[in-house]
């Protein structure tokens, strides 16, 4: 949702209130809650108002250098596969130099 609004506290804002509001009701509430502010809304709203996380690139990096690695060795492999084979048919007098 942060990503979709472009801003970060709006969303915590409106994320605190509609919790807020959802508790309403005819339900009596104790003067004193001690785990008000450890639940898993109030932690929502700390990471949104927390500095973003910064994506890792390196990760991505990696794969892709594997998955070129590994096409430049299949490549690699063909190309000597099939200058093997024609070597072969040069011996044996099949094909021509």
């Amino acid at each position: 949702a942060a990503s979709a609004v472009g801003d970060r506290r709006l969303t915590a804002r409106a994320i605190a209130r509609a919790a807020l509001a959802g508790q309403g009701g005819g339900v009596e509430r104790p003067a004193f809650v001690p785990g008000a502010a450890t639940g898993p809304v109030p932690q929502r709203v700390q990471a949104l108002l927390a500095a973003p996380r910064v994506r890792r690139w390196a990760g991505a990096w990696v794969a892709v250098l594997l998955v070129a690695c590994a096409g430049l060795s299949c490549a690699a492999s063909a190309t000597g596969m099939i200058d093997f084979h024609h070597r072969v048919e040069v011996a044996q007098g099949e094909a021509e130099r």
